[in-house]
């Protein structure tokens, strides 16, 4: 098992949703410190830039740790353990104050098998099922207990498969643009040690693992700079003689124009875009950023 970094990330997010956040929610990414024994621990982005208050959707693309360690704040590290434990990390079997805040940036270790398995669930629409070798005989599962609701699996699905969710960090270059609509997470343990991809797309879930047996650290290898390519390319033969196919998304989703700042419903002044949300959840409040300006009065003129 390794360090995976940032792909546990959409599991948190996924909890979050199923406790009544949204991909409208408003995280705060400011300059966060916590204390640790006499001192203190400082919190950092990956690219150490600070964007304030984002949107959940915006957080997730962007693999931002200090809105992933205030969204563990909300969830919790036993509960989230405990769901990670269901979608079957069986390596994480110490105690949640062994893990702390920092199992919301990948401080477990984990197998790429694990990795896939939950990422395959999210793919499933919320339902666990036991991987098998293709040339193995077929055993009759035992049905599983949904984890997902197939509005949050879908929805989580789509984040990670937003190309302008992830720019700020990512930018609009081509790395982790695929050749069919794929839900794409990276991710880069301490030091360079591991570096991960994990996507999937309408048919097939695939997880790339880079680093050394023997755990030294490369040289500045990131999940987004190496295996992502390898996922890509992987992807790319797997729909060579297919017809790409989108991502599902629930029906039972409910679309609304919200203001990209706020993240609450859009005036005729914000800057809105068309998000999704899970039933009786989509934001009632107008965006108190954007209010137009109250008419003048004009008073009688005095004869």
């Amino acid at each position: 098992p390794r360090q995976p970094g940032s792909p546990l990330k959409p599991f948190l997010y996924a909890l979050a949703v199923q406790r009544g956040w949204t991909a409208a929610t408003l995280i705060d990414d400011t300059p966060l410190a916590q204390a640790v024994g006499v001192g203190l621990h400082h919190y950092h982005n990956y690219s150490r830039t600070h964007y304030g208050a984002l949107r959940l959707r915006e957080a997730l693309g962007n693999s931002l740790n200090i809105p992933a360690i205030r969204t563990m704040a909300f969830v919790g590290v036993q509960p989230f353990l405990t769901h990670l434990y269901q979608l079957g990390f069986q390596s994480l079997t110490q105690h949640p104050d062994h893990y702390g805040d920092g199992l919301a940036l990948g401080n477990g270790e984990v197998t790429l098998y694990e990795l896939v398995q939950a990422y395959a669930t999210l793919a499933r629409h919320g339902v666990p099922r036991p991987f098998r070798y293709i040339l193995a005989p077929e055993i009759q599962a035992t049905p599983a207990r949904r984890i997902y609701s197939p509005e949050v699996s879908s929805l989580i699905a789509h984040m990670l498969a937003d190309p302008h969710a992830r720019q700020r960090e990512f930018g609009s270059g081509t790395l982790l643009h695929f050749p069919v609509e794929t839900a794409v997470k990276t991710g880069t343990s301490t030091d360079y040690r591991d570096a991960w991809a994990i996507g999937f797309s309408h048919r097939h879930t695939v997880g790339v693992w880079m680093g050394n047996l023997t755990q030294r650290p490369m040289r500045g290898l990131t999940g987004s700079t190496g295996p992502a390519l390898v996922l890509r390319a992987i992807f790319a033969e797997l729909n060579r003689h297919t017809s790409p196919l989108p991502l599902f998304l629930s029906p039972n989703l409910q679309s609304a124009a919200i203001c990209q700042l706020s993240g609450q419903r859009a005036t005729p002044l914000c800057p809105p875009m068309i998000e999704s949300f899970l039933p009786n959840t989509v934001p009632t409040q107008i965006c108190p950023l954007h209010q137009p300006a109250p008419a003048a009065r004009v008073q009688p003129s005095k004869r």
